[in-house]
């Protein structure tokens, strides 16, 4: 039961979803080791038993465009519609990122993709306007 509850693919993308929003947070706060260990142990951990069932390279094609139409965000002045375009290609890229034998539930690969590209796109905004807002100072 365990085994199979740890390499079902909705459990695995949340796994790597909490660590990133770990290594976010050590970002925030430069220092603080302890959430920057435990997200990079999550976002590398899953990566084995993410990988070891066929993969349909589409499908991860779909994925990592989603993820980078949701970074993109923060450059385009499109009120959105990249990271909608970007949720839409994380989901079908988690929902058919393995052969028919696993296949996750879709609620689920919809939920957990739209928080990941409302977040990733609300992470590279916020990236964007701090780096606008940093003023230089030369003494």
């Amino acid at each position: 039961m365990s085994i199979t509850l740890a390499s079902h693919p909705t459990i695995l993308f949340a796994t790597i979803f909490t660590g990133v929003l770990l290594i976010y947070a050590e970002a925030n706060r430069p220092g603080s080791i302890v959430p920057g260990c435990f997200g990079l142990l999550l976002v590398l951990a899953p990566l084995p038993a993410l990988l070891t069932p066929p993969v349909r390279l589409a499908s991860a094609g779909l994925l990592s465009a989603g993820f980078a139409l949701c970074v993109l965000q923060a450059w385009i002045p499109v009120r959105g519609l990249a990271t909608a375009v970007g949720v839409v290609g994380m989901t079908a890229g988690i929902a058919r990122f393995y052969d028919r034998s696993v296949q996750p539930n879709p609620l689920a690969s919809v939920l957990l993709s739209g928080i990941l590209g409302v977040t990733t796109s609300y992470l590279a905004t916020v990236a964007l306007r701090a780096r606008r807002a940093k003023r230089l100072t030369i003494h």
